[in-house]
């Protein structure tokens, strides 16, 4: 009875802890901060029926996307995107869209250098789940796996936690599926098609919405701070800055990082509800066990 009460009154803190339907342990989404709060009641209807504008999408090419769709989930086998309670994005005629492209002229107004050179790095942070030990990305990718938490220790790695980037790598398999999936549903142009005046700082050959530097970098912070919750707050940080990154650069508006960030919350607790991608968590959590922690033992090879 007692531990029944904790677990209440835990719930009734945070808000964040909520049992599903299977009796596993599911986590809800924290609510919506700042920009993004401001945003989100601002109206995503159209401006007013049979606006033009409202009829661009981002162009579909049917081989390309039957090549991405092509990699199907290794945990989320039965689970397609209905499964999914995920926002359309606002009208490109709406109030919300102005807002939000009037809110990336602004951070365009106010980049630094330094905000440039951040972001166009972050920009190159993903994980192509198509790599092979063979190929000489192999590693990089394996190291982009660690990026969101890379501050928590020289533990955390690829070399020193080989089984969670293996585990971490069926994930983003995983992930790339459904992210596709929604980018194809919608077809959202870019902030630059809308507004000539917002210059962009990359090319983009893919839809909007949702973001998949927001999606995957959220999905990952989520998945960590189950091994780590003290850093929570570490992982969730570096997610929302991945995402900021993509807005500073012109590339996403604020709503499709928010939708990211919706997604990922549904996709990590539906994770945790698939029997294959928990057996395989747990030997993510006992190789954690055995090496999250420092040595300070000197390295065989240093800089």
């Amino acid at each position: 009875m007692r531990t029944i009460h904790l677990i209440i009154f835990a719930c009734l803190c945070c808000g964040t802890v909520a049992l599903g339907q299977k009796g596993e342990l599911t986590t809800a989404l924290t609510p919506a901060r700042g920009h993004y709060k401001s945003l989100s009641v601002i109206s995503k209807s159209p401006k007013s029926p049979g606006e033009e504008i409202d009829k661009q999408k981002f162009p579909y090419d049917s081989a390309i996307a039957s090549r991405r769709l092509s990699l199907k989930p290794i945990y989320l086998e039965g689970v397609t995107i209905r499964d999914f309670r995920f926002p359309d994005p606002p009208a490109n005629s709406s109030a919300q869209t102005r807002a939000e492209i009037n809110y990336l002229l602004a951070l365009q107004s106010q980049r630094t250098t330094l905000d440039v050179q951040s972001s166009l790095y972050m920009a190159n942070v993903y994980y192509n789940p198509r790599v092979k030990p063979t190929d000489s990305t192999y590693t990089r990718f394996r190291s982009n796996l660690f990026f969101i938490g890379r501050s928590i220790g020289s533990w955390f790695n690829p070399m020193d936690l080989p089984v969670t980037a293996d585990v971490m790598a069926k994930v983003w398999q995983d992930a790339s599926f459904f992210m596709w999936s929604f980018k194809y549903k919608f077809l959202r142009i870019r902030p630059y098609v809308i507004e000539p005046a917002l210059k962009n700082l990359e090319n983009t050959d893919w839809a909007a919405y949702p973001s998949g530097h927001a999606f995957n970098s959220y999905v990952n912070a989520y998945i960590y701070q189950e091994l780590a919750p003290e850093f929570t707050d570490v992982f969730v940080k570096d997610a929302y800055d991945m995402a900021h990154s993509r807005e500073i650069i012109g590339v996403h508006y604020p709503s499709d990082s928010e939708s990211s960030r919706i997604l990922a919350r549904q996709f990590v607790n539906k994770l945790f509800e698939n029997e294959k991608f928990r057996k395989d968590f747990e030997q993510v959590r006992k190789e954690w066990l055995l090496k999250a922690k420092e040595t300070f033992l000197l390295p065989s090879v240093t800089k």
